[in-house]
């Protein structure tokens, strides 16, 4: 079993990982099925400077999907254990198939978080 974190606005993937209003969170079974879903709200603030990474940890997500994200929130992700692939848009469901399909999104970081920039485009 596992935990696929995307976040969302309203039923689409919120562009911008660490400033989305919520995180819908999909449990799959060990063929990839859907088992459940639930919503995560998490706090209000940058995700590569928040403990967002250590929340979606304590909720057991193991991959988080999403938009765009800069290279410092990918640390802190890959430091609590969550794989993360970005590049994606669209409705929620629909990338999470696109997941489950082998599509795993277009590895591009935003660049303009080196510098606390937060500026970018996403």
């Amino acid at each position: 079993m596992k935990k696929v974190a995307i976040p969302t606005k309203g039923d689409m993937i919120d562009s911008h990982f660490g400033h989305c209003e919520k995180f819908t969170i999909y449990t799959l079974s060990d063929k990839d099925e859907i088992i459940g879903t639930s919503e995560f709200r998490g706090p209000e603030s940058c995700g590569c400077k928040s403990n967002l990474a250590y929340d979606l940890k304590e909720q057991g997500v193991s991959v988080l999907l999403a938009g765009g994200m800069g290279q410092g929130a990918i640390n802190k992700l890959k430091e609590c254990g969550i794989e993360s692939f970005i590049g994606f848009s669209g409705a929620v469901k629909d990338v999470l198939e696109k997941w489950l399909g082998g599509n795993l999104g277009n590895f591009s970081v935003c660049n303009a978080h080196a510098n606390g920039d937060h500026n970018c485009s996403h």
